[in-house]
């Protein structure tokens, strides 16, 4: 008789992640993993196959995860200008109040992996592409509402809009203060008027 699972498959994923993240995919050993899941090295591999599937199911509960994030944004009752600045100061918010966060682990993988795996890549590219569009529908709410005047269409400003969040995750990597952030933020919103 097949053994029963005896762990959350969320439980692992968050595990992993937090490992993955803090780590990279190649600073984290399977003997690192283990440790943060507490998983046996045959319910890993029976669960997962190897490190590499896992980081990949870590990629997406991540993605997941910070999408649900940008949604409890979206369901507020503000207009779309309105919305992205709430979500840029709270990325500022977590950045300066968990220093030791290592950024962001979409970022860090888009540097460290989508080079060199297109399964990586797609994840990535797919998040970018998602935020980008919830961007541009949150400008085009704005603009059609009256609460922003924008020079070009909506959807142009998707990639400025990730760009900048990004940045934001590996400035404050590089040591910026919330001072600092905030300026970046400022600046980033005085080029959609």
């Amino acid at each position: 008789m097949p053994k029963t699972k005896q762990f959350k498959k969320e439980d692992v994923l968050q595990a992993a992640s937090a490992i993955f993240h803090q780590k990279g995919y190649n600073g984290t050993s399977i003997d690192d993993i283990l440790k943060a899941t507490g998983l046996s090295r045959s319910s890993l591999y029976d669960s997962f196959s190897d490190k590499h599937t896992l980081y990949l199911a870590c990629l997406e509960f991540y993605k997941n995860r910070e999408r649900a994030a940008y949604e409890e944004v979206n369901k507020t009752p503000l207009n779309g200008y309105e919305k992205i600045q709430l979500l840029f100061k709270e990325v500022v918010n977590h950045l300066v109040t968990h220093p030791d966060d290592n950024g962001c682990f979409m970022v860090n993988a888009a540097a460290e992996m989508s080079k060199r795996c297109d399964k990586t890549s797609r994840i990535i590219c797919n998040n970018k592409a998602d935020i980008e569009e919830l961007f541009a529908a949150w400008l085009e709410d704005a603009k059609t509402n009256g609460s922003i005047q924008l020079s070009q269409d909506p959807r142009s400003y998707g990639g400025y809009l990730f760009n900048a969040l990004c940045g934001l995750k590996v400035l404050s990597q590089s040591g910026a203060n919330r001072e600092e952030l905030d300026e970046v933020v400022k600046m980033t919103f005085s080029a959609l008027k």
